[in-house]
């Protein structure tokens, strides 16, 4: 295993993975020690459902503001004191070096004085330009850098950070990410604010005061034919949570828009609200498309026993994943297949030491590959392809590599599925 401590400069280095994979109703379910952090570089996304008989999906990046130059022409409105509460506050949303902030005061006031807003709507792309539409059918996937401060607490009632709604004045929201007192506990949740339905809740504890990955997706869908995905990722590199939920309702008319910012009731029990900001930086947009072929980053993948690293040279998108010295640590990709056919699959790996790390390759559930020889690569920089006919099915296929001796897996960087 390689050396996990190299990260990127600025406020946090944020990737994937977690020792075993957490449970979407559990409250607790954070991950291992973090470390103080600072924002890493942009995060190349590559990765979902591929699709066999050379019909492949993909993500096609759509949206990638840069706060200090795009400032808030990346957004298609700005809620920044709707109401003007506060004049000597404003602006409370604002670019801020390469970040976007949101301040908020305990001053501050809604339209509806019971709660207090400072949001931000939508993706124009290119910034000024025309706005991205979620339609039905359609998958979206949103990618940013968080950082809440301990002074933005959980609260008895809601406070949303993040949410998707039906455009309009006096609309529901259809998902919300939120902090959530439970217990007494302060959690993280994402909920189908429609039906009540919790998809995820997990510890709010390692998020404040450092950095986290969130990777939101979003099949719309009416009826039983929407899907989510949820995913945080702390500045150490584990995954806190991974959490999805198919066959459900996420869309209520004309489309779907995601909205940033702090959105929270003042009917708060637990004395937790105060002045308060948040930051966000890095976010990314992607649309599901067709494609050729298509990559899977192991930064994008479901992890157990390994942490996202960056600290070697020579790896495509944001990283590769760095697998413990135990025998049963995983990465798992899951992609889509438009028809049951056999496919290439490509696994990108370096090894710097001088054994063998092999691995058990298996597709949905069954060992294709037992044992595979993942051989030394001469260093822990450069790296190697090996290729395996695999059998896809017609629908979600999953491909899981598995360490099968004690000293781990090699470094793994992507499958590419051809």
């Amino acid at each position: 295993m390689t050396d996990t401590s190299g990260r990127p400069s600025r406020r946090g280095v944020l990737g994937a993975s977690l020792g075993g994979v957490l449970a979407a109703t559990l409250p607790g379910a954070a991950a291992g020690d973090r470390a103080a952090a600072s924002p890493p570089p942009s995060t190349a996304i590559a990765g979902p459902p591929a699709t066999a008989a050379l019909s492949l999906s993909t993500w096609q990046q759509r949206w990638s503001p840069s706060a200090s130059t795009d400032g808030l022409a990346a957004f298609e409105t700005v809620e920044d004191d709707r109401a003007d509460s506060h004049p000597a506050g404003q602006p409370h949303i604002y670019p801020e070096g390469d970040n976007y902030r949101w301040n908020m005061h305990m001053v501050d006031r809604d339209t509806m004085t019971d709660r207090q807003r400072q949001e931000v709507t939508g993706m124009r792309s290119p910034a000024g330009g025309d706005y991205l539409q979620w339609l039905p059918g359609q998958t979206w996937r949103v990618t940013y850098l968080l950082y809440i401060p301990s002074s933005l607490k959980a609260t008895s009632t809601f406070t949303h950070i993040m949410q998707m709604k039906e455009p309009g004045a006096g609309t529901s929201p259809i998902v919300v990410q939120s902090l959530r007192r439970v217990n007494g506990a302060q959690t993280i949740e994402l909920q189908l604010a429609t039906s009540g339905l919790l998809i995820g809740r997990t510890s709010l504890d390692p998020l404040h005061d450092d950095w986290t990955h969130v990777d939101f997706q979003i099949k719309v869908g009416d009826g039983t034919s929407g899907s989510l995905r949820w995913i945080l990722r702390g500045s150490d590199g584990r995954q806190l949570i991974d959490v999805s939920k198919s066959g459900i309702d996420t869309y209520l008319a004309d489309r779907v828009r995601p909205k940033y910012g702090i959105y929270r009731s003042l009917g708060d029990t637990s004395g937790s609200l105060e002045d308060c900001y948040l930051l966000i930086t890095d976010m990314r947009g992607y649309q599901l498309v067709s494609a050729a072929s298509a990559d899977h980053q192991a930064e994008d993948a479901r992890v157990s026993q390994g942490v996202f690293a960056s600290d070697h040279t020579g790896y495509s998108g944001s990283g590769f994943v760095n697998y413990d010295n135990v025998t049963g640590g995983y990465v798992e990709w899951t992609f889509n297949s438009n028809a049951a056919a056999t496919a290439t699959l490509d696994l990108r790996y370096a090894n710097g030491t001088a054994a063998n790390r092999p691995m058990d390759i298996a597709v949905n559930g069954t060992v294709v590959s037992a044992g595979r020889a993942f051989d030394p690569t001469g260093s822990w920089d450069t790296w190697a392809t090996s290729s395996l006919s695999v059998p896809l099915k017609s629908g979600t296929n999953t491909v899981r590599a598995t360490a099968t001796t004690s000293s781990g897996g090699p470094n793994v960087d992507k499958i590419t599925v051809r």
